[in-house]
């Protein structure tokens, strides 16, 4: 357990979700709390009293994105709304508590997987490991950049009914975009088209790891995958892009196997692409801003398409149902080899190597964060 506390307190740095290994805590519960910690306070010991838990994780974001917590609790001081599809999914709402009292934390946890608590910092929960901790911590913090964002544009222009934002939050939204502006991705270090399975899988890793270090995704969402001949090498469901050795499944394109069921739930949606564009490579990230973008003008209808900077924007929920994505992505891949599910993120697929889909990813990100910037820098708010 030990072990399980010390590799994600060092994921919450590198993913730069807070700043030092003093904002974090992390407990595990095995025949003992095992933590970062010297001690266990007696409100952390008591939370695994209340709650069915195995896990626990306090911890203060970055400062920018404590910034951004920090002015969504002004606006909704109980609870917290995001409306981005994985937060709709996996988180719901946020809980805001007033202190770090285990009864009104177990109140708010035996709810959700994570709550805020003002002035502190958040707070998230697992019943089998760390990582359900470590997820739900990443996810809120990423569910409320776009939600400070989209609400902010959506107002500005209009949509929706919230009252126009002040000048203050405008330059609040300029300030943070230009701390989280996304910077170009290295090239990796597997270059060319691989064939050899060792090769796709080392290929898949690189391009895995590539994704995370350039914050294109957040916790364990996104997926990759490869098509040499009749097979698809594609991630897990539930797999960390940057953990995907063991995590990639090779499906044959005629069903002989049944490895597809433990493949990403997006699998259908890869498979079609595959078909229509006659490409090798697809990658699907979260990116920040490309979210954001995809959500500027309200809730997008199935089957309607709209369009970011030339990149074609649809609708779709996750897996092969009557409205998955399936039936929305791979057309809108097909002539453009790149498409924002609203709300979700961003797929680019290529015929060439990974390294050509995942800057396409990257450029579409800086476009969608340049777009977001001209939006807030060219429309006055209303309100002084």
């Amino acid at each position: 357990m030990q072990a399980q506390v010390e590799k994600y307190l060092a994921k919450l740095i590198r993913h730069r979700l807070v700043a030092c290994e003093d904002d974090a805590a992390l407990y595990g519960l095995d025949d003992v709390i095992f933590s970062n910690r010297k001690s266990v306070p007696a409100q952390a010991a008591r939370l695994f009293d209340l709650l069915n838990i195995n896990s626990l994780l306090a911890a203060r974001p970055e400062p920018v994105l404590w910034s951004v917590i920090t002015r969504l609790t002004e606006d909704s001081p109980q609870l917290i709304c995001p409306r981005d599809c994985e937060s709709l999914t996996f988180i719901h709402d946020i809980p805001v508590v007033p202190s770090f009292d285990p009864a009104l934390l177990a109140r708010a946890l035996n709810r959700r997987k994570g709550c805020i608590v003002r002035d502190t910092g958040i707070v998230t929960t697992g019943t089998v490991s760390l990582e359900q901790a470590f997820i739900s911590f990443s996810s809120i913090c990423f569910s409320a950049v776009v939600k400070l964002f989209t609400d902010t544009i959506n107002a500005l222009c209009g949509y929706g009914d919230d009252a126009p934002p002040d000048a203050q939050r405008v330059r609040d939204c300029l300030e943070i975009l230009d701390h989280l502006a996304p910077a170009p991705v290295a090239q990796l270090p597997f270059r060319g088209i691989p064939d050899s399975e060792d090769e796709i899988v080392r290929a898949m890793d690189a391009a895995g790891k590539a994704v995370v270090d350039a914050g294109l995704v957040d916790s364990f969402f996104g997926n990759i995958s490869f098509r040499k001949g009749d097979v698809i090498y594609i991630s897990q469901t539930g797999s960390s892009l940057d953990e995907l050795p063991g995590c990639i499944d090779r499906v044959p394109l005629d069903g002989s196997t049944t490895c597809g069921i433990t493949s990403s739930s997006e699998l259908m949606a890869h498979m079609k692409t595959y078909e229509l564009t006659g490409d090798n490579v697809i990658i699907h990230g979260h990116p920040r801003f490309s979210v954001i973008m995809s959500m500027f003008g309200g809730p997008l209808e199935f089957g309607e398409t709209r369009f970011v900077e030339g990149v074609p924007v649809v609708a779709g929920e996750v897996g092969a149902g009557s409205r998955g994505l399936l039936h929305t992505l791979p057309p809108a891949m097909q002539e453009h080899h790149c498409a924002i599910v609203s709300g979700h993120g961003t797929f680019a697929s290529c015929s060439g190597s990974f390294d050509e889909a995942l800057a396409h990813i990257s450029s579409i990100e800086i476009m969608c964060c340049h777009a977001c910037r001209s939006m807030l820098e060219q429309t006055k708010p209303n309100r002084a």
